[in-house]
């Protein structure tokens, strides 16, 4: 099953590196963030950059979450976080689960969809993870390359920014 820790923003990998040196690896399969491509323009020039797609979320798969938990509570970064505190450690349900599988990669990443628009600048085609929720699409930002869409996570409707690649960049 997978489980969901709350952290601070900016923080996730640093707790994720806490978590690999201090949980015994017997407890958690993999302790991992899902990051998404990021399309920025700096200096007049394109950058694509990585970027957590839920921030202060880092995701731990474990059989054991009574036993996780137990051991979360030894990771000095936590201690505060967690204290008894329930709703700290969340379970992703099985929809939730298969959402996040379906638009990541083996590395845990979040590819920029392809998507081909039409004249007045809506999209009417995609390929990747944007052509599988095409029609959870509520906002696109060709501009800044990304579009969000409405998915259920953890009890609650979230924006999930996905990033795009426009068919006319490629040329």
């Amino acid at each position: 099953m997978w489980y969901v820790i709350q952290t601070s923003t900016g923080e996730e990998e640093e707790l994720i590196t806490m978590i690999e040196r201090i949980v015994p690896k017997g407890y958690y399969e993999e302790c991992f963030c899902i990051r998404r491509e990021r399309f920025r323009k700096i200096g007049g020039r394109d950058e694509i950059d990585l970027y957590p797609l839920f921030p202060a979320y880092v995701f731990v798969v474990t059989e054991n979450p009574k036993r996780m938990f137990l051991e979360l509570k030894r990771v000095p970064k936590l201690t505060k976080l967690l204290s008894d505190q329930q709703d700290s450690f969340f379970c992703v349900d099985e929809d939730e689960e298969m959402f996040l599988k379906s638009v990541q990669d083996e590395k845990h990443v979040v590819r920029r969809s392809l998507v081909e628009v039409d004249a007045e600048g809506r999209i009417i085609g995609a390929e990747g993870p944007v052509g599988v929720y095409f029609d959870r699409i509520v906002k696109q930002r060709l501009r800044k390359r990304y579009v969000w869409i409405e998915q259920e996570f953890l009890g609650r409707k979230r924006k999930v920014y996905l990033g795009i690649r426009l068919k006319e960049d490629q040329g």
